[in-house]
């Protein structure tokens, strides 16, 4: 009986896997034939200098370059075995169940409020939208600065 290597262990026990990924946005390849296994339960970093394409690798694991018009993602990357680019596969599902946490702040192509409202309303929120982003954007000490541009995207604002 021949015994198994640590490497090809963790192969069996990825949890994400990326097959061939390739990454545009328009006509641009902005990252080319990436294949790599993370494991469960293990800690992986991405290092690399500014603009090799780290982040937009990780969008691609929980489906946040869908919100990109021009980006368009090839090959194969499965989370526990399933294809997260099935036709079976609700991208905002997936959003929850691999979350992301940006370096700086990362908001989506939507207007100010919707950006807020996002999260209450995938997740099934009844209440008063309006209140609800108000308050939220008291408690962040940022009602006053937004108030009068809710409807303005929320791409426009400053991170400092």
């Amino acid at each position: 009986m021949s015994q198994v290597s640590p490497s090809i262990e963790l192969v069996k026990e990825a949890v994400l896997r990326a097959q061939g990924v390739k990454v545009y946005y328009g006509p641009n390849l902005a990252v080319r034939d990436v294949t790599l296994d993370i494991p469960f339960n293990k800690v992986v970093a991405f290092i690399g200098p500014s603009g090799c394409g780290k982040s937009t690798i990780l969008r691609c694991f929980n489906r946040m370059n869908d919100l990109v018009a021009s980006a368009r993602v090839e090959g194969k990357i499965t989370f526990h075995g399933r294809d997260l680019y099935g036709s079976n596969v609700d991208p905002v599902e997936t959003r929850r169940r691999i979350g992301m946490v940006f370096q700086k702040p990362n908001p989506f192509p939507k207007s100010i409020f919707e950006n807020i409202a996002f999260g209450a309303r995938i997740n099934g929120y009844k209440g008063d939208m309006n209140e609800l982003v108000e308050e939220s954007l008291r408690r962040a000490a940022l009602w006053d600065e937004v108030k009068d541009k809710l409807q303005d995207s929320g791409l426009a604002l400053s991170g400092g």
